[in-house]
């Protein structure tokens, strides 16, 4: 499975590279003469110069909190020398250029936007950079190795004359565009690998309310829609009376749509409100009689099974039968909610041969081309601009497209572009939920509290089947379900790891982090339990069994930050480390929980990181405390229970989310290690889970496997 990924990556990697540099930095003839009347430059769909000196970075990835706008920016700004609180950031249209390098698709997930565009990107600006400086060359008679830029500038070194970037464009289109060009070192650099603010024009757009996200969209003659879906998952209509409804003023249609029905009005409000006067029989299916109880049931019957193997080698059966001790566990993980601030959304306008779709997602070109399937047009002539999102977390790289084929069916064959919008009721109890897990775990021991055999069965939903993703599943094993388990880092001789795939009429995806949010607390969680019984310090117990230098030095990294050997030992007090490798990075966070009667709090979290290289240190740290308090989050409170075929939670009341009570000091120490760049918007969540329960078992000296973690 694993393999089988890594070529595929490969493959695709250079492939779309070679694609990129080959065809999408466009040439014209030295003999042909720039048109006077030519559009601004536009050499690669990165950047656009126009003559007033304006330079814009179009941006393939979605914004959502991530920071990827500014770091990618960085990345341009460094090679090409532009002043960098005066470059603009726009998002960039549907095209292959911005398609990701591991799928055919724009897609922002899986951490990768820095670690698969960052060469390209400083290419980018390196070539255009060359082009500038053999422009002016040219205008000014004198060889380039007498030219040099910067902060926007061209300059003649021996005249100080100057040119603004501007002043070239007509220029550019007759000099060829270099097809590999150098990059400074990271060591030559002064943009990337400091600590940066966001760019002070997306950073102040949004305090001045002035950045649009999907639900600031507005277009000319707008009407709004609420939609009334099932609560129970997998139910349809089987009739419905909108009578009373149409009676309301300012209600504008009425429609079924295939999840539901559709109401369009002058304004949402009106909408919402109208729900409640459409009358709707629903044909609810068996599920209806489903409940938490139920599927756990289930799956504690299908973990007791020979499941489909992830990974098998070595003897476990020998390596159990002569165990000094065996270790064993239940890990319980419940559905969880994205539940991003801004809730879901999409505005799209049916214009019969051509269609407009305005919306935040994280994978847009899947989202223009159900849209286009859907309104029974070329996807080449459905427009798609992409805003700001308000929190993602996976939610909108929705493999189902819910949102937006609701806006979509909603939309069509109506005179008016059309906002479909979500209320978070909808978002919360609607699903495509992180899956709910059931792993069963157990470690053979030597007499030294060596770990010589690891076996656990894993029991949750599918997430890539029948997805664009598809690919990471093999023999019947989602890649959810092995991320994290079957790649653990940890020298051990022998595995038997299986999974089962149960199905289920409630929609599952990724959430932030995605496999390594059920793999992880349990490895991790596993891992410091043989070490308390084995009688070793943590720390050096997981350092026993790595080889990797990397990894032996970030644990070395964190106890140094937060002085593990002289941590004060107090009553009810733990402390719990967590090492976890995860989207080509490695974190490893120390918890100091304190308990309190029934209760506990997350008083301190150390947390060290190796990336391979901090392109903006300061945004590292933030994705770090991010991460961990959204990990935290799930790990004391958030989960989705199913009562009677529905989701019991419905909004942040009761899908609990962590309050600034629960924020804890979390501290943050880099290595900047030279290995290749790894992401960063997601590998802070992962460990955070098992340092909490690993802390709680030094402080209580009881095992806490069930999440979220409740102590009364």
């Amino acid at each position: 499975m694993q393999e089988s990924r890594r070529n595929f990556i490969k493959k695709s990697t250079l492939a779309t590279s070679a694609f990129i540099l080959a065809l999408h930095l466009p040439v014209k003839s030295k003999a042909q003469e720039p048109d006077s009347k030519s559009k601004p430059l536009e050499p690669n769909a990165f950047i656009k110069i126009d003559s007033d000196n304006t330079i814009t970075f179009l941006m393939g990835q979605a914004e959502m909190g991530q920071g990827t706008y500014t770091t990618l920016a960085m990345c341009i700004a460094e090679e090409l020398d532009v002043n960098w609180e005066e470059i603009n950031i726009e998002a960039a249209e549907v095209a292959t250029i911005h398609f990701h390098a591991w799928v055919p698709l724009m897609l922002t997930g899986a951490s990768s936007s820095i670690s698969t565009k960052h060469e390209i990107l400083r290419k980018t600006g390196a070539a255009l950079n060359i082009m500038l400086k053999t422009a002016a060359a040219k205008r000014w008679d004198i060889r380039q190795f007498n030219v040099e830029t910067k902060n926007s500038l061209v300059i003649n070194k021996k005249t100080k004359e100057t040119f603004i970037y501007g002043d070239l464009v007509k220029d550019l289109s007759s000099i060829d565009v270099p097809k590999d060009p150098k990059i400074k070192e990271f060591s030559q650099c002064k943009i990337i690998g400091q600590p940066v603010k966001r760019h002070s024009k997306e950073a102040w757009a949004k305090v001045k309310g002035e950045a649009e996200f999907g639900i600031d969209v507005r277009v000319p003659n707008m009407k709004y829609a609420a939609i009334i879906h099932a609560s129970v998952f997998g139910a349809k209509v089987k009739s419905f009376d909108a009578t009373k409804a149409l009676k309301r003023e300012g209600v504008l249609t009425v429609k079924e749509i295939p999840s539901g029905i559709a109401i369009i009005a002058e304004q949402w409000w009106i909408a919402k409100e109208a729900m409640q006067d459409v009358s709707v029989l629903w044909n609810e299916g068996d599920f209806k009689n489903i409940s938490t109880k139920d599927l756990h049931e289930e799956y504690d019957k299908l973990s007791k099974l020979d499941g489909n193997v992830m990974r098998k080698d070595g003897d476990s059966r020998k390596a159990f039968k002569e165990a000094n001790k065996i270790i064993e566990a239940e890990y319980n993980f419940p559905f969880l909610a994205h539940a991003p601030m801004e809730p879901l959304n999409c505005v799209v306008h049916d214009q019969k041969d051509k269609a407009e779709i305005y919306s935040g997602g994280q994978i847009q070109s899947v989202y223009r081309d159900v849209c286009a399937q859907v309104l029974g047009i070329k996807a080449s002539n459905v427009k798609y601009t992409n805003t700001f999102l308000g929190g993602g977390f996976g939610r909108r790289a929705a493999a189902n497209v819910d949102y937006v084929l609701d806006a979509a069916h909603t939309a069509k064959g109506e005179a008016w572009p059309v906002m479909t919008l979500w209320s978070r009721e909808d978002d919360i109890k609607m699903g495509n939920y992180r899956p709910m897990y059931k792993n069963k775990a157990k470690l053979a021991l030597d007499s030294d509290g060596k770990i010589t055999g690891f076996e656990a069965t894993v029991v949750g939903q599918n997430i890539v089947k029948n997805t664009p993703f598809a690919f990471l599943e093999k023999d019947g094993v989602d890649w959810a379900q092995w991320e994290g388990l079957s790649n653990h880092p940890y020298t051990i001789e022998s595995h038997n790891l299986q999974a089962h795939s149960p199905t289920s009429p409630i929609p599952v995806l990724w959430w932030r982090s995605v496999g390594y949010t059920q793999a992880a607390p349990m490895v991790e969680g596993l891992i410091e339990i043989a070490a308390k019984e084995a009688g070793i310090d943590p720390i050096e117990y997981r350092k026993n069994m790595l080889s990797n230098k990397r990894h032996i030095n970030l644990l070395d990294e964190v106890a140094r930050l937060s002085d593990w050997k002289n941590r004060k030992k107090e009553k009810n007090v733990g402390y719990g480390v967590s090492f976890v490798p995860s989207f080509g990075s490695i974190i490893v966070q120390i918890a100091k929980v304190r308990v309190i009667d029934n209760d506990y709090k997350v008083e301190k979290v150390w947390c060290s990181v190796d990336c391979g290289f901090a392109f903006n240190p300061l945004n590292v740290e933030n994705q770090m405390i991010s991460g961990i308090n959204f990990g935290l989050a799930a790990a004391k409170h958030s989960e989705i229970t199913i009562e009677n075929g529905a989701a019991v939670q419905s909004n942040f009341y009761d899908y609990k989310v962590a309050r600034i009570s629960d924020v804890p000091d979390i501290e943050v120490s880099i290595i900047n290690s030279g290995a290749t760049v790894g992401g960063i918007g997601e590998p802070g969540t992962p460990p955070i889970f098992a340092a909490i329960a690993n802390a709680l078992l030094d402080a209580t000296g009881k095992r806490f496997t069930t999440y979220p973690i409740k102590l009364g």
